[in-house]
C-alpha cells in the first residue's frame, strides 16, 4: 500500500477530482494548508498597511492507493499539475497496515 500527499493550488482542485474518479478513486482527504517559503514572499494590503508574507493558499490531498495502481494514479495526477511547477508536490510514502476504526 503506498500513501499519495499532494500538495496543489486551489484552482486545481477540479481537475484533481476529475482524474480521481477516472481511477475509481472517490475517497481522499483535502486540507487547507499554507505553502510557507522564501520564493513566496510578496506584499499584501490589510487595513490599508503594507504587510510583507511569505505565505501561500495550497490544499493537500492525501490518499491510499494499492501499490500496482499507485504509480498510474502518481502519473494522472501530475499530468493534472503540469505548469505548476514549485506550486505543486507529490508524496508517496509506503504504508506497511491500514486501519479503520
Amino acid at each position: 500500500m503506498k500513501k499519495i500527499e499532494v500538495i496543489f493550488p486551489p484552482s486545481r482542485i477540479y481537475e484533481l477530482r476529475e482524474t480521481l474518479s477516472e481511477h475509481f478513486h472517490f475517497e481522499f482527504i483535502v486540507s487547507d494548508v499554507k505553502d510557507i517559503a522564501p520564493k513566496n514572499i510578496r506584499v499584501v494590503n490589510y487595513n490599508g498597511i503594507q504587510h510583507q508574507t511569505d505565505e501561500k493558499a495550497a490544499f493537500k490531498l492525501e490518499l491510499i492507493a494499492s501499490d500496482e495502481e499507485a504509480n498510474s494514479v502518481t502519473e494522472a495526477l501530475s499530468i493534472a499539475l503540469i505548469g505548476y511547477g514549485t506550486d505543486s508536490k507529490i508524496l508517496v510514502t509506503n504504508i506497511r497496515e491500514v486501519e479503520t476504526r
